[in-house]
């Protein structure tokens, strides 16, 4: 229900008294499911996260990515365009998300960057990558917005953020190699 009040409603609408008035239920029983409003932001990020499947996307793994069966570009690659496909079935959601930075999205991160070392990358060249792609992405979902209202369609759109996309890690991978 708190997913569905914040794409109605948008980034800035959850709060314990609107979630509860949504739930029929006074304010005061939502805090004996959550503690507070960053807790209910973690239960958010992990129901999201949820979406990511693990089989494609297997940053935050206990199994190592084996380097000579998938590069780090292609887990890049894939884990960037997932967190894009979640960031448009939850266009607010993922907005709040950004803004509030939950535990269980910085763990995602983080892992994709452990996957990274595991796929042969130093760790500061693996964290640079992170970082850069997040940034790609964020000002990516960012923009759609704008470029909607400016008459793309969505193959326009993904046909863009697919060579953008190429470019950056094809000049991260001829820097680290």
């Amino acid at each position: 229900m708190a997913i569905e009040l914040i794409e109605s409603e948008g980034p800035d609408s959850l709060s314990m008294r609107r979630l509860a008035s949504r739930l029929g239920s006074s304010t005061m029983a939502t805090y004996h499911h959550v503690a507070d409003r960053q807790a209910l932001m973690e239960a958010i990020a992990q129901r999201l996260l949820s979406e990511l499947d693990p089989a494609v996307n297997p940053a935050g793994s206990k199994e190592p990515v084996d380097a000579d069966r998938r590069g780090w570009v292609d887990l890049v690659r894939s884990e960037v365009s997932a967190f894009l496909e979640l960031s448009r079935r939850h266009p607010a959601t993922f907005a709040a998300l950004l803004r509030t930075r939950p535990t269980a999205l910085v763990t995602r991160v983080e892992g994709i960057e452990a996957d990274l070392v595991a796929a042969g990358l130093d760790e500061l060249p693996a964290r640079l990558v992170v970082r850069t792609t997040a940034r790609y992405l964020m000002g990516s979902v960012m923009g759609e917005q704008a470029a909607i209202s400016a008459g793309q369609t969505m193959d326009e759109m993904n046909e863009s953020f697919s060579f953008g996309l190429g470019a950056l890690l094809e000049g991260m991978a001829a820097r680290v190699g």
